[in-house]
């Protein structure tokens, strides 16, 4: 049973799972970087951040992802704002780089073991 949705809202089909993450970093748009104020939750098709840089749908942004661990960093250009919400941004990824992408998929990997 589906509930009906409300005015504002959306109805969205998530592929890959969403894990809540501790990451830092910026977000730069036309070559001006912000930083990541908080990071929210990370997938393979992208992530969810706070950032003080107003942003809309549509919009191309280059993120430079830092984790803690393993000292990890990971860069995301032209990635999609897909929808902002006060501070908030869901941010697609379109193309990652082969090097990038296999530290993505480690970096999920020990999410994933950390989550069973």
């Amino acid at each position: 049973m589906q509930l009906p949705l409300q005015k504002g809202m959306c109805r969205t089909l998530r592929i890959e799972p969403r894990f809540p993450v501790a990451f830092t970093g910026t977000v730069s748009y036309q070559d001006y970087p912000h930083l990541i104020t908080k990071s929210l939750d990370l997938s393979r098709a992208g992530c969810r951040l706070e950032s003080p840089l107003q942003l809309s749908a549509g919009m191309k942004v280059n993120l430079l992802l830092c984790f803690l661990e393993g000292s990890t960093l990971i860069l995301i250009e032209q990635a999609v704002v897909r929808w902002c919400h006060a501070r908030q941004i869901g941010v697609e990824f379109q193309a990652v780089s082969t090097t990038y992408q296999t530290k993505l998929n480690r970096t999920l990997q020990r999410l994933t073991r950390r989550a069973s």
